[in-house]
């Protein structure tokens, strides 16, 4: 198989999306974690028929890289309802979106929590189900069969039709998987920093759950404002755990680039290769090119590349006004361009793998603060950044 050539030459083209698992017709391909605790795929030969379903749906194998004819509307806006905005990451636009879905009769998908708050792809057919969809999830989710279960709700008679919420890569899975975009599905993506280890999150977690009953995990709580982002791990005898997410063991690893897939460090799915309706963040530096929308308790920068996209959005009852695309990613360069690497990614996950004590490894770099090496990752990102720009100024201008 083609997808196994591809891995095998170079693990950083596997995004994990799923979609050949899903589109094989013997469930002759699982999702099976490596070393660092990321799912690839893996075929089961005695049920394999060679059928090349798999390679056909790959959305790394068939990339083609493709500029929208023009920049994308970019807009800063909140939801008008305080309490929804409080509890989301942002400005509360996923909830907003979702509900016009939901009062349909439609059913929404996204990243959310099990029972033992791993991540997993799940659907939402209610606003109390939706609660567990809403607010950023720094893990790579898994998917399972999803997009099957996607696909069996477009061809049933949803009124409402379905939101399908991911990683740009997820959506791209998904629209391969689909063979195109349904009139009745509306695709949101958002703008990722990159996806940590699965396999990270719950030896953190587990720290917790094995010594208090968990019931509640938001890694962007806005207890003490939105312009600082703190994990929050809330308890069931009312206690709980707030730290600075760049203070947090799990939080700094993740933003410091440790931890990350392979595959963020060399996403193919940003803009302009965006294969989502509408891209959500959050609109840092608001306070700069939108002010009259920031009072720190959270906004959201929304980028709506279709027709449909904007549809929603229209009906989505939200307070804000379009702003400049390249004002939104000065501030959100990850729309752009793919996370970068702390140079010790190798060495981190060797040590993890050797150690049997893995949050003790994490706090290990955790406490190390190289200011020398900061300053060369931030210098090489800023490069990647300006190249970026100048590629996509060049295309335009011509």
């Amino acid at each position: 198989m083609k997808i196994e050539q591809m891995i095998a030459a170079n693990r950083a083209d596997c995004s994990g999306c799923a979609a050949c698992a899903n589109i094989c017709p013997r469930n002759a391909i699982a999702m099976r974690r490596d070393v660092e605790g990321f799912a690839y795929p893996a075929i089961i030969r005695e049920r394999c028929v060679a059928c090349g379903k798999c390679d056909a749906t790959c959305p790394a194998l068939n990339f083609r890289k493709k500029f929208p004819e023009r920049f994308p509307k970019v807009f800063a806006a909140i939801n008008p309802n305080e309490k929804i905005r409080r509890h989301s990451s942002s400005g509360g636009v996923f909830t907003a979106l979702s509900e016009i879905v939901l009062r349909g009769g439609g059913i929404v998908f996204g990243a959310g929590f099990d029972k033992n708050f791993r991540v997993i792809h799940t659907s939402a057919r209610t606003s109390d189900e939706l609660e567990n969809l809403r607010g950023s999830k720094y893990v790579q989710s898994e998917i399972g069969d999803v997009y099957r279960q996607v696909k069996v709700a477009l061809n049933s008679t949803l009124r409402g039709g379905v939101l399908f919420s991911g990683t740009p890569c997820q959506c791209a899975g998904l629209k391969n998987f689909l063979g195109g975009k349904p009139e009745n599905l509306l695709t949101v993506d958002i703008v990722c920093h990159g996806t940590p280890s699965p396999a990270l999150w719950e030896k953190y977690i587990g720290e917790f759950t094995h010594a208090h009953e968990v019931t509640r995990v938001n890694f962007r709580s806005k207890r003490r404002g939105w312009s600082i982002s703190h994990m929050e791990i809330n308890f069931a005898d009312q206690g709980h755990y707030l730290r600075p997410l760049n203070q947090d063991v799990y939080g700094k690893i993740f933003l410091s680039g440790l931890s990350e897939r392979p595959s963020c460090h060399a996403c193919k799915f940003k803009f302009p290769s965006v294969q989502s309706d509408l891209t959500l963040g959050d609109a840092w530096g608001v306070q700069r090119f939108a002010p009259e929308l920031f009072d720190n308790r959270g906004t959201s920068l929304v980028l709506v590349h279709t027709e449909l996209g904007g549809k929603f959005l229209s009906h989505a009852g939200l307070i804000g006004r379009e702003v400049k695309f390249f004002d939104a990613t000065a501030n959100n360069p990850c729309l752009v361009m793919p996370s970068v690497a702390d140079p010790r990614r190798e060495q981190f996950f060797a040590h993890a793998a050797q150690i049997p004590d893995t949050v003790a490894v994490m706090q290990n770099y955790f406490q190390q603060d190289d200011a020398e090496l900061k300053r060369q990752v931030a210098n090489y990102r800023q490069q990647i950044l300006a190249q970026k720009f100048f590629e996509l100024a060049e295309h335009y201008m011509r």
